[in-house]
């Protein structure tokens, strides 16, 4: 039988890309907050509705619709500056092996769902399609999807959506949406599972910390 490890829902997707959305001042986020602990630290949250959950290496917070973000560091630790955000909106596991082809067709029948609700907040992608199309983009920065050559290698990300930014807000991110396979779930030997999860990445220029 399948697990859904998440809890969440396309719905649910929609609310925390809604909450993202109404972010105006991005360049304040890839700053990052200051150190935990501090009433600056707590009022760098209050200012997002955002409640944090660890402030370990990994700041994790949670929104006011429920979703569990991780913040990573553009460099080193400590979040600053921050370069992405990362939030698993679904994720099933199987129990053997032999659920495998069942992963595949879940993966297959949610995808569309959870697309939708990102196009419902952030309008047509600027592109989305499957790990194999011929005009699948490369990244505009390495570490925000494989390149071709371990894509076609690797199959990840195996769906892939993501929206530019329109430069209407400054420091506005690229916003990432993508679905995975895990190398398990293309056997008969080992139970696999497949996720969606969304990646908020600082803008290349001029935040990227690249300069």
């Amino acid at each position: 039988m399948l697990t859904e490890t998440t809890g969440r829902t396309p719905q649910d997707l929609a609310a925390e890309l809604a909450g993202l959305k109404a972010v105006d001042d991005w360049p304040s986020v890839w700053s990052g907050p200051p150190q935990g602990g501090t009433r600056e630290f707590d009022a760098w949250c209050a200012r997002y509705g955002w409640e944090p959950l660890t402030t370990e290496r990994t700041l994790e917070l949670r929104t006011r619709s429920g979703g569990e973000w991780s913040f990573f560091a553009a460099k080193g630790a400590f979040w600053n500056p921050i370069g992405v955000l990362n939030h698993y909106a679904w994720q099933v596991l199987a129990e053997s092996g032999e659920e495998n082809g069942a992963v595949h067709t879940a993966a297959a029948e949610v995808w569309p769902a959870y697309l939708k609700a990102a196009e419902d907040v952030l309008g047509a992608p600027t592109w989305s399609g499957g790990w194999d199309a011929a005009d699948f983009p490369e990244p505009p920065r390495p570490d925000f999807w494989e390149g071709r050559e371990d894509r076609m290698e690797t199959r990840s990300p195996y769906r892939l959506a993501y929206w530019a930014p329109d430069g209407q807000v400054p420091g506005q991110p690229f916003v990432v949406l993508q679905q995975s396979l895990s190398f398990q779930a293309w056997t008969a030997a080992e139970p696999g599972g497949s996720a969606i999860s969304v990646d908020v990445f600082a803008p290349v220029e001029p935040l990227s910390g690249d300069q």
